[in-house]
């Protein structure tokens, strides 16, 4: 599909410098782009490699004027290039419908407008609403619900119990209700404590791939709408996370832990169980949150603290090797001052 560059300008509010009638094709990075495509420009180092391309348009920030192409200028250019993008690369459709090789079950309710693929299992009572989408070898637990516009991509697992809001989507291998990690020790055996709750993910969530949400002990695991979860996730049961929230690759979230509102996790931080981390917090990568947190901050470090403070300890960390050198060196002159003298009396 071919656009215009003012077509595209007028659908993101930019402003277009140069000829607005050209037309573009394609979207792609300043090395590989060619006549006809439109590409990105976040900076002066960018654009200007964006000027030398083979690139019939840019996107670029306000400030942005060339001689040579189109600008489409705008406000931010990062939020213009993710409108930009689904323009020229849509996601597939799925006619609505239902595979042969699906089992359903006779109570279970599915939407005329979803579309349920290949081998792809719905148990009784479960309810699947409007325009969702079931990719292969999906499966949808016993009372379990999902809203308008979910997207399970193939061989996600919904156990029973688990309520799906609007617009969710779910990566491959992802398993949602699975068994929180509940047992006590018996006599002489550990005792696995039933997890009978459930789990709630609010509108507009997205889930990556292969990770693991929990179903509570009692009550329910909740994913608070707009939180953006990346691959290889372990969120414990009854852990509350709250709206739009971004938690980074290899997280592990212990159960019972509450996380506010827009609060982010960087890649691979640890958080231990029952503790409460205030909203608007940003955790350093590889920290390790054992106690609660005040919200507003950043943090970083083992265990997790203000991050002004971890960054101190660093450079007293680093400068550890010549304050050593520095006390044995005194330490040889301060023996050397108190050996009384040899010879002779």
């Amino acid at each position: 599909m071919k656009f215009t560059a003012s077509e595209i300008a007028e659908r993101i509010g930019g402003e277009i410098v140069g000829d607005g009638g050209i037309e573009l094709a394609g979207f792609a990075q300043a090395d590989t782009a060619k006549s006809g495509d439109l590409t990105f420009a976040e900076n002066a180092k960018y654009f200007r490699l964006a000027e030398e391309s083979q690139a019939s348009a840019i996107l670029a920030p306000e400030e942005f004027a060339s001689e040579t192409k189109t600008v489409i200028r705008v406000k931010n250019a990062r939020i213009a290039f993710a409108r930009v993008l689904p323009l020229f690369f849509p996601e597939k459709e799925f006619a609505p419908g239902i595979h042969p090789s699906a089992v359903i079950a006779d109570s279970a309710h599915v939407a005329d407008t979803a579309h349920i693929g290949p081998h792809c299992v719905i148990g009784e009572s479960a309810t699947i609403g409007d325009q969702a989408v079931l990719e292969a070898n999906c499966t949808v637990g016993e009372h379990s619900a999902l809203g308008q516009a979910v997207r399970l991509f193939a061989n996600v697992a919904i156990y029973s119990q688990c309520r799906i809001g609007d617009r969710v989507r779910i990566h491959a291998g992802t398993v949602i209700g699975s068994d929180g990690y509940g047992y006590v020790f018996d006599e002489d055996h550990h005792r696995k404590i039933p997890q009978v709750g459930g789990v709630v993910i609010g509108n507009d969530v997205e889930i990556g791939a292969n990770c693991t949400v929990d179903r509570g002990a009692l009550g329910d695991t909740v994913i608070g709408e707009g939180t953006k979860i990346d691959n290889l996730v372990q969120i414990a049961h009854n852990v509350v996370i709250g709206k739009h929230c971004l938690i980074v690759a290899q997280n592990g979230i212990g159960g019972s832990t509450q996380i506010g509102e827009y609060s982010t996790l960087a890649g691979q931080v640890g958080v231990i169980g029952h503790i409460k981390i205030g909203s608007k917090v940003m955790i350093g990568a590889r920290s390790t949150v054992l106690n609660d947190l005040e919200g507003g901050r950043q943090y970083m470090g083992f265990p997790a603290i203000p991050n002004f403070q971890a960054k101190r300890q660093l450079i007293a960390a680093q400068q550890l090797p010549e304050l050593i050198k520095r006390v044995r060196k005194l330490e040889k002159q301060l023996a050397a001052k108190n050996t009384p003298p040899t010879g002779d009396a």
